[in-house]
């Protein structure tokens, strides 16, 4: 979005943010101050969330570095009701929302999507640990750009952590912890950070802040050096930060899973308490799932074409797909690490009595791999929980004189209607990569 185009209002909070605060009667306050967060279970929060980012995408095409320009605009607003308040500033905690607006917008060169939440999505579970926080909607599986819309930096659920653990003055500082840094600007892990907060001022009504800083981190695999600058604003009748405007600037290569960026971001949080509308009542909620599990937090991939979808877990990032082709590319990042690679793919349905044979199968995994073919490690039939048909047919060799591993499936229903996933896999990383296959293709689901 060009400047000239930004709202007053939203102009006059990046000033805010960048420049000196709105002058203010200052009423009388002693010093040291403490500032602990009266966040309670039970409590409703009505927030707002405006994301601006401008800035570029980097890439390399045919062996040569590319760039475009990019931008996202996303408005989220939200009622959110305590779950589980801390114990302690690094104490899990977790909330459930109603989204009531969910606006997003991505460009990127001449392209434009927009992520949405499905309505029947619409209520999120956002549980946080000391490093990690998952967002999950207890209705269903969330795919992966449900999730990439509403999973943005600066979760109102952790505010709060941002708050000094012990009484400070004005003009006192205190550093930030590596793992609040890393969850806060939803990073894999930080390196290094000098991100602190500074109490800047305090009345009897307000205490306002000031975070700044730089984070050299990784995401997706790949270093990230992000500066941060902004400001946060605790209001001393309800004992809660209640708005936080910030500037990021983050510079990273692209990654095994996603392109490069060069941007800056321009965020603001606002907080104001609400009563519960009728979807968070305590009713409401009880025949709900609060807390998350394997299956909640899978993410739902559905194939271009709308044939068929499946559940994978969240470390799997598709690569690779096109809305005319029949082939989609997942890898799997694990901790950083490309671990795996699965190419899924349709095939043209057939008769059911002229399905192929395992050993049929056998054979054109055989002769797909040509040289690279090394030995059987393992094949079996089963079926299962719709009942439909799967070969499994593992394969040891070599690919450029690295060792490998092959895991060919090929599902087929009761229609004749067929899928087939090959998982490729560097056998140093067999432990790793462990059972990361079997959550794809036993939740396959033909729908049309």
């Amino acid at each position: 979005m060009k400047k000239s185009h930004i709202p007053a209002k939203v102009l006059w909070i990046l000033a805010f943010v960048a420049g000196a605060w709105p002058t203010a009667a200052i009423c009388a306050a002693e010093p040291p101050f403490t500032f602990r967060s009266q966040r309670n279970p039970g409590q409703t929060d009505h927030v707002v969330i405006k994301l601006e980012v401008g800035g570029e995408t980097k890439y390399t095409d045919e062996g040569k570095p590319k760039r475009e320009k990019m931008s996202v605009e996303c408005d989220l607003d939200y009622v959110e009701k305590t779950l589980e308040s801390p114990a302690g500033l690094d104490s899990p905690r977790r909330s459930v929302r109603d989204y009531q607006k969910i606006e997003a917008v991505v460009k990127v060169g001449d392209g434009e999507y927009k992520p949405e939440l499905k309505s029947e999505h619409r209520l999120i579970v956002a549980d946080a640990g000391k490093q990690t926080t998952q967002l999950f909607s207890p209705a269903g599986n969330l795919t992966r750009d449900e999730l990439d819309a509403i999973d943005i930096q600066a979760n109102s659920l952790l505010l709060d952590r941002l708050l000094p653990d012990k009484p400070v003055a004005v003009g006192d500082s205190w550093p930030h912890s590596e793992g609040l840094v890393a969850v806060l600007l939803g990073l894999d892990e930080v390196a290094k950070t000098t991100v602190q907060s500074t109490l800047k001022e305090a009345t009897s009504a307000v205490a306002r802040f000031e975070i700044t800083g730089r984070v050299e981190g990784a995401v997706y695999g790949v270093s990230s050096v992000i500066d941060i600058k902004g400001r946060y604003r605790f209001d001393r009748k309800t004992n809660r930060i209640d708005w936080i405007g910030l500037l990021i600037k983050d510079d990273r290569p692209a990654s095994f899973v996603d392109d490069g960026m060069d941007v800056v971001s321009r965020l603001q949080v606002v907080i104001t308490p609400t009563k519960a509308p009728a979807s968070l009542s305590d009713a409401a909620l009880a025949k709900l799932a609060m807390k998350p599990t394997p299956q909640s937090t899978f993410l739902t991939y559905e194939s271009p074409s709308g044939g068929w979808r499946c559940l994978h877990d969240r470390r799997w990032y598709v690569h690779h797909q096109r809305p005319k082709e029949s082939v989609v590319v997942l890898r799997l990042l694990d901790r950083g690490m490309l671990s795996a690679q699965c190419n899924l793919a349709s095939l043209p349905q057939r008769e059911p009595e002229k399905l192929i044979s395992r050993e049929e199968f056998q054979n054109d995994v055989r002769q797909a791999l040509g040289k690279n073919f090394g030995e059987f490690v393992e094949t079996s039939e089963s079926t299962n929980e719709a009942n439909y048909r799967i070969y499994r047919v593992v394969v040891d060799g070599k690919a450029s004189d690295i060792a490998m591993r092959w895991i060919y499936y090929l599902v087929a229903d009761s229609k004749g209607r067929q899928a087939a996933f090959t998982f490729v896999v560097e056998q140093n990383l067999v432990e790793r990569f462990a059972n990361a296959d079997k959550p794809l293709v036993e939740s396959l689901r033909f729908v049309k």
